[in-house]
C-alpha cells in the first residue's frame, strides 16, 4: 500500500471514529420524547441519558490521552471503537432508563478512549507537510457530525424509532475499526502506568463535571450540586498529591509549566464554549419564539456546518503557513459577531438566525482546525495524545462551564425585563421578561469569545520553530 492510500485510510479511521461519536452526543436530544413515551422515563432519567455520555467522556479523556502516548494510539483507538459499538448496541436495546443510562455511560468512556489517540494520530501517523490538511478535514467532518446529530435523529427516528437514530453509526464504527489496521502505532514510552493518578483524575474530572451539569437545574446552593464540586476539588487535590509522589505522574511537571499550551488551553475553554453555546441559545428560541419543530430547528441551523465544510480545511492549511495568530484572533471575534446578531431573532425575523449561525460557522472554521494543529505542533514527542486530550477536556469544561453560567445570567436578565421571580427555564418561557433572559444570556457567551482573544498569542510560540524544523 502506498503512503498516500494508508494516509487516506488512516483519516477515514479518526473521521469515522470521531463522527459516530458526536453524532450519538446530539443525537439524543431529538428522540428524547420517542423513547419517554417508550421507556416511561421521568425527567431527572432523561436528564442522565443526556448527561451521563458527557460526564464519562470528559472524566476519562485525559487518563486516555496518556495511555495513548504510553501504550500506543492505534491500540487505545481500537479499543475505544470496539467498545464503542457494544455499548450503542446496549444503547439501542435497553428495555429500562436505567440500562440506557449505564449503556450511555459506557459510550462516554469509549468516546474518551477514541478521541485524543485520533486526534494524535494526525501527528503521529500524517506526513508533516500534510498534517495541516489532515487537521483541517477532521476538524471539517467533526463538525459537520456534532451538526447532523439532531437531523439524523429527527429523520431516522421518525421513520424507523429512537432506537435506530443511535443504532445508524454501527456501520461507520465498523468501517472506521477496519480502516484503523492502517495505522502505525507510535513508540511506547518507557515508563509505568499511572493507575492511580487515573482514577483521581477521572473521578475528579467526573465530579466537577456532574456538579456544572446539575447547576443550572437545580442552582448553585443546591446540596447535591455542592457536594459534587466539593468532591470533584477534594479528589482533584488528591490527585496533584499523588502526582507529586509517584515516578512517573500522569501529568508529568513539563506539561504543567508549559505557558504557551496552557494559554492555548485557556483560549479554547473560552473560544470553543461560545458557539456551542450560542447554538444551544438559537436552538431556544427558535423552538419557542420561532415556533419550529426540533428537526426543522436541526435544518434551520445547518448553514453553520456548511460554512465550515466549506471553508475549514483550508483555513487550517492558511493558518499553518503563518496566518495563526490572525485566524485565532479572528476566530472568536467573529463568533461573538454572529451571537450579538442572534440577539435580533424573534417571531418575523427567523431569517436574522440564518445570518448569525454564517457568522458563527466562519468563526468555528477560522479557530476550530488552527487550535488542533497548533496543541499538535506545540506538543513535544511523546506527549502528543496527552495535550490532546487536555484540550479536548478543555473545549467541553468550556462548554459546560457556559451552559452553568447562561442560567445565572438569563435569571438576571428576567429581573431586569421586569419579570420578577425567573422560573425554573426563564429561556423556555415566552414574553418580554424571557426575552431579556435570552439577550442577557448571549450577551455573556459573547463575551467568553471576546475574553479569549488576548490568549491566542501563544500559539503561535513554538508551533512557528516546529514548523520551521519539519
Amino acid at each position: 500500500m502506498s503512503a498516500a492510500a494508508a494516509e487516506r485510510r488512516i483519516l477515514l479511521a479518526t473521521l469515522l471514529a470521531t463522527g459516530s461519536i458526536f453524532i450519538d452526543i446530539s443525537v439524543v436530544n431529538v428522540v428524547l420524547p420517542d423513547l419517554r413515551s417508550d421507556l416511561g422515563t421521568t425527567l431527572a432519567e432523561e436528564q442522565w441519558i443526556v448527561n451521563a455520555y458527557l460526564v464519562t467522556m470528559t472524566a476519562f479523556v485525559l487518563p486516555s490521552g496518556v495511555l495513548g502516548d504510553v501504550h500506543g494510539h492505534r491500540r487505545l483507538l481500537r479499543a475505544g471503537l470496539a467498545l464503542f459499538a457494544i455499548a450503542t448496541l446496549l444503547v439501542g436495546l435497553a428495555p429500562t432508563p436505567l440500562l440506557e443510562i449505564a449503556a450511555r455511560a459506557l459510550q462516554g468512556v469509549a468516546a474518551a478512549l477514541m478521541t485524543p489517540a485520533s486526534v494524535a494520530i494526525l501527528r503521529t501517523a500524517i506526513a508533516p507537510e500534510r498534517q495541516a490538511r489532515a487537521v483541517g478535514v477532521w476538524a471539517t467532518g467533526t463538525s459537520i457530525s456534532a451538526a447532523l446529530g439532531p437531523v439524523v435523529g429527527g429523520v431516522v427516528g421518525g421513520a424507523l424509532g429512537w432506537r435506530w437514530a443511535f443504532l445508524v453509526v454501527l456501520p461507520a464504527v465498523v468501517a472506521a475499526f477496519w480502516f484503523a489496521r492502517a495505522v502505525p502505532d507510535n513508540e511506547p514510552l518507557e515508563r509505568r502506568t499511572d493507575l492511580v493518578g487515573g482514577a483521581l483524575a477521572a473521578l475528579a474530572i467526573a465530579g466537577v463535571v456532574a456538579g456544572l451539569i446539575e447547576w443550572p437545574v437545580r442552582g448553585i446552593a443546591d446540596p447535591l450540586v455542592l457536594a459534587l464540586l466539593a468532591v470533584g476539588a477534594a479528589l482533584g487535590a488528591a490527585f496533584a498529591w499523588h502526582e507529586r509522589r509517584f515516578p512517573d505522574p500522569m501529568l508529568p511537571v513539563r506539561a504543567i509549566r508549559d505557558r504557551a499550551l496552557n494559554r492555548v488551553h485557556v483560549f479554547t475553554i473560552l473560544a470553543w464554549s461560545t458557539p456551542i453555546t450560542a447554538m444551544l441559545l438559537i436552538s431556544i428560541r427558535l423552538q419557542t419564539a420561532g415556533g419550529l419543530g426540533p428537526t426543522a430547528t436541526g435544518f434551520a441551523l445547518l448553514p453553520m456546518s456548511l460554512v465550515i465544510a466549506l471553508l475549514s480545511k483550508r483555513l487550517t492549511e492558511r493558518a499553518a503557513q503563518g496566518r495563526m495568530l490572525l485566524y485565532l484572533r479572528a476566530g472568536p471575534l467573529v463568533t461573538a459577531g454572529g451571537t450579538l446578531v442572534a440577539l435580533a431573532i424573534a417571531p418575523g425575523r427567523l431569517w436574522v438566525a440564518v445570518i448569525a449561525t454564517l457568522l458563527m460557522g466562519l468563526g468555528m472554521a477560522l479557530l476550530a482546525g488552527p487550535v488542533t494543529h497548533a496543541v499538535l505542533q506545540l506538543s513535544p514527542r511523546g506527549d502528543e495524545g496527552m495535550q490532546s486530550a487536555i484540550n479536548l477536556a478543555a473545549a467541553r469544561f468550556g462548554t459546560l462551564l457556559a451552559v452553568a453560567l447562561i442560567g445565572i445570567a438569563a435569571a438576571v436578565g428576567w429581573g431586569l425585563a421586569g419579570g420578577g421571580a425567573a422560573p425554573a427555564n426563564p429561556l423556555e418561557a415566552l414574553g418580554a421578561p424571557a426575552d431579556g433572559a435570552y439577550r442577557a444570556a448571549l450577551a455573556m457567551t459573547a463575551l467568553f469569545a471576546l475574553a479569549a482573544v488576548p490568549f491566542a498569542t501563544a500559539a503561535t510560540r513554538r508551533a512557528a520553530a516546529a514548523r520551521a524544523t519539519g
